[in-house]
């Protein structure tokens, strides 16, 4: 197999593995997993945005492979990224279980998650996902890639910004303490 070749498998099969492990945690947890047409009826523009970015960013790859445009130690470390992208992705959704949605905002349901990874990170499923992007940045390595990522980047503080204000409001001082010990993309340093 030529070098080209190995690297699109494994562009793709991290990208698989990325999605579709997630989702198999959060469904067998019991997660409610809204019909695209839910989501697409909702008002939450950053969702366009950030989805919008790493579609772009996907197809931006495989058009770098295909055309073997890639430089090999970029695309290494891209790769590592989207490893630990992965990583966190999974624990978290392994923590955050019937919890999870793709959506902004709480459920009636929903109970606060302060363990695992979340006892350090926020919303660790973002971290993950803005990893993700910068993995496939990395991967594109070229000036459009960086801007993808930059957009799904302040989509991304928008959403956190509208998420925490609706978990505040559903868990009032509890979050507002839980808040103060913790980063929401990065762990804090103490």
């Amino acid at each position: 197999m030529e070098t080209t070749q190995i690297v699109l498998v494994i562009f793709i099969l991290a990208i698989v593995l990325y999605n579709y492990s997630g989702l198999y945690i959060s469904r067998k947890s019991g997660a409610k997993i809204p019909f695209w047409s839910t989501i697409v009826k909702g008002k939450d523009y950053t969702y366009y945005l950030i989805y919008g970015s790493y579609l772009a960013l996907l197809i931006a790859g495989v058009l770098v492979i295909l055309r073997e445009e890639y430089r090999l130690p970029l695309t290494i470390a891209g790769f590592g990224v989207i490893l630990l992208s992965i990583v966190i992705n999974l624990l978290a959704r392994q923590e955050l279980a019937r919890n999870w949605s793709p959506l902004a905002g709480t459920s009636a349901e929903q109970r606060l998650i302060k363990s695992g990874i979340y006892a350090h990170i926020r919303h660790p499923i973002y971290t993950s996902a803005l990893l993700l992007s910068l993995g496939l940045a990395l991967i594109t390595s070229s000036l459009w890639g960086l801007v993808l990522f930059i957009l799904a980047l302040i989509a991304f503080v928008f959403r956190i910004n509208t998420e925490e204000k609706a978990l505040l409001a559903k868990f009032g001082v509890e979050y507002q303490e839980y808040a103060k010990k913790t980063g929401a993309l990065l762990p804090k340093l103490h």
